[in-house]
């Protein structure tokens, strides 16, 4: 029995370590979906439901709500919503984590695009029905 603790003890930091990386692992891989889509000029925030994988579902109702209607009556964003820039550069397919942190609303990862890491957003990411999805994009630099 002794032995059966000391591994439970021994392996369990392993197990908090996938945790902690798993909404960089989730960032990075909506970002490279996302910037794909972009190049296959097949904008996802046009057709939000093929985001469920990766985006809050909030998020998804909101897009929905944005997109509807006449756009001549809303006010409509300057750039978009995930990579915030109205184009992106050939090189942003390379995507880079640089780090994360976490608050009481959300886990922000840091996320760097191109080979130069000049233009940084800061995903938003929270936990829906046990996957880390992106509720939000903050522009960094």
């Amino acid at each position: 029995m002794k032995i059966l603790y000391f591994f439970l003890f021994a392996l369990s930091p392993f197990a908090v370590a996938g945790s902690v990386y798993a909404p960089e692992q989730a960032a990075l891989k909506f970002n490279q979906w996302y910037i794909a889509q972009l190049n296959q000029d097949k904008p996802p925030v046009l057709n939000p439901d093929i985001m469920h994988e990766y985006v809050a579902s909030g998020t998804i109702a909101a897009i929905k709500e944005m997109y509807s209607g006449d756009s001549n009556e809303k006010d409509m964003p300057d750039a978009d919503m995930f990579i915030k820039a109205q184009d992106w550069d050939e090189d942003w397919n390379q995507i880079t984590v640089l780090h994360s942190d976490f608050d009481a609303v959300c886990t922000n990862v840091y996320i760097a695009f191109g080979k130069k890491q000049d233009h940084v957003v800061a995903d938003c990411l929270v936990q829906e029905k046990g996957k880390w999805k992106v509720r939000s994009a903050t522009l960094i630099k």
